[in-house]
């Protein structure tokens, strides 16, 4: 899903000085959908230009690998017309790209509380596991489902700690 940034007319030509002179890689010219996109808001701004509705910014959809070769291409000191427009564009792009990781980290996140939520069930006798409860379903007031083999509760009875997810 893409993210959308708005960007002022230096920006737009920001990108077509950094995007325009790209190399081809595996028979795609790597940027060519993000310079025509940059090539759009800067002919809109061209035909605004003058009339009493003429925008500051105008609204770009970008891709996450669009958002990479903008990290890749554009330098925090570029400056356009007099006016330094990379950093303001890294930092809308820095934006985005955080927010493509957070929406995987969350996706990741939703998939590793449910296996917790499950080993957590079992650990605590839940549904199907056997032997948790006594034969009225009660629990004794000592038994702790973080207890490790010697019956002990490392650190309390706290569950331990998680640990690092691969990336």
């Amino acid at each position: 899903m893409p993210r959308y940034i708005e960007i002022t007319e230096e920006e737009a030509w920001a990108i077509d000085l950094t995007v325009r002179h790209t190399h081809a890689e595996a028979g795609a010219v790597v940027g060519q959908e993000l310079l025509l996109k940059a090539m759009y808001v800067i002919l809109e701004f061209e035909e605004r230009r003058g009339t009493p509705v003429a925008p500051l910014a105008l609204p770009v959809a970008l891709t996450e690998e669009e958002c990479w070769t903008l990290d890749h291409q554009v330098r925090c000191d570029l400056t356009i017309n007099n006016k330094n427009v990379g950093r303001g564009l890294l930092l809308k792009v820095f934006r985005a790209l955080t927010g493509f990781a957070s929406e995987r980290d969350a996706g990741a996140g939703v998939a590793q509380l449910a296996d917790l939520a499950l080993r957590l069930r079992e650990l605590d006798g839940g549904p199907g596991a056997a032997g948790a409860d006594g034969e009225d379903g009660s629990r004794d007031a000592n038994d702790s489902p973080w207890r490790d083999a010697s019956g002990d509760v490392p650190g309390g009875d706290a569950p331990p700690p998680l640990a690092p997810r691969g990336k």
